[in-house]
């Protein structure tokens, strides 16, 4: 009898040991982001609200160091890049914290989609109208959406030898035509009229097609155009005269007025302090919490991801013609 009493208590545990190991690290993470139970400790994740890290300085005045770093418009980002809606959170907590009388925004980008980079420049626009001071320093490069966003502040420093300009608009269509019928595939097509599958990467362009991608790519470059204008109070037929796609060192830059002075990231936030009248203030950085929830949701995004060990699935899945502000080879 003891000995039946003994196996049913190992039965169990090494029951349960082979629940917890076989219950998958994603199923865990779902269990807890949809756990509202405050009672339990945990609360609903949230990327509104950042915390501060100290840079330097001292004092109830803050500036902001805001880094938009890599492709803009990128919700995937990793490795300490903040996503396109954490950029815009960072943004939003500084024009409405009363604190917070300068932002200095690091741009080590080389552009990205055309609407990414239109929410950041509006974004970066009301915080100029709260009366929050804005500077921006260029890495090693600020092109295309990089320099966009750039126009909506008040100072651009640069490095000599920065990579900005890349001035236009461009869409970038990949073509398989031909690897399509080297390995005897075909794809069938339905569509309501015939612009429909505009792009495709299984056929050539028609004519048409050709027109219509083109003044798509014309009425974006305008737009650019008129934040260039706007932001830098530069001729418009300059601008256009200089606007014709090519990268300019930050000293050639410099010449043609599309930066204000050579400088890093210290230059700028002097020059910001300098602007907003700040004898001084505590620099900061905005941090988000790494909690437990987040590192097991962001495992069970990779997890959830298909193996595409040769690319092949970004290359064949396209998600048709894209619009961007890119420096594109």
């Amino acid at each position: 009898m003891k000995n039946s009493g003994l196996l049913l208590v190992l039965s169990t545990i090494i029951g349960i040991l082979l629940v917890c190991a076989a219950l998958p690290l994603g199923g865990l993470a779902i269990l807890l982001s949809n756990n509202n139970d405050k009672s339990c400790g945990v609360l609903p994740l949230t990327n509104n609200s950042w915390q501060e890290q100290k840079v330097s300085g001292k004092g109830p005045d803050r500036l902001v160091i805001i880094e938009v770093n890599g492709v803009i418009g990128l919700e995937d980002s990793g490795g300490g890049v903040l996503s396109h809606s954490d950029l815009l959170a960072q943004i939003k907590q500084a024009t409405e914290d009363p604190l917070v009388k300068a932002v200095v925004l690091r741009v080590v980008s080389p552009g990205g989609g055309v609407v990414a980079s239109n929410e950041i420049h509006q974004a970066l626009k009301k915080l100029r109208a709260a009366k929050k001071h804005l500077v921006v320093s260029m890495g090693s490069v600020a092109a295309s959406g990089g320099y966009y966003i750039s126009t909506a502040s008040e100072r651009i420093y640069a490095n000599p030898d920065t990579f900005t300009g890349s001035l236009g608009v461009i869409i970038n269509l990949l073509n398989y035509r031909q690897a399509f019928e080297t390995l005897g595939l075909r794809q069938v097509v339905l569509k309501s009229g015939k612009l429909k599958d505009i792009g495709s990467p299984t056929r050539d362009l028609t004519p048409e097609e050709e027109k219509v991608l083109q003044s798509v790519v014309n009425e974006a470059y305008e737009g650019f155009v008129d934040v260039i204008v706007e932001g830098r109070k530069l001729e418009r037929k300059e601008v256009k005269r200089i606007a014709d796609g090519r990268i300019y060192t930050g000293r050639q830059a410099l010449e043609l007025k599309l930066i204000d002075e050579l400088g890093g990231l210290e230059d700028a936030i002097e020059g910001a302090k300098k602007i907003a009248d700040l004898k001084d203030a505590l620099v900061i950085r905005y941090r988000s919490n790494i909690s437990l929830r987040n590192l097991l949701l962001n495992k069970m995004a990779e997890s959830s991801k298909p193996a595409d060990p040769l690319g092949l699935r970004n290359i064949t899945q396209s998600n048709g013609p894209s619009l961007e502000y890119l420096l594109t080879p």
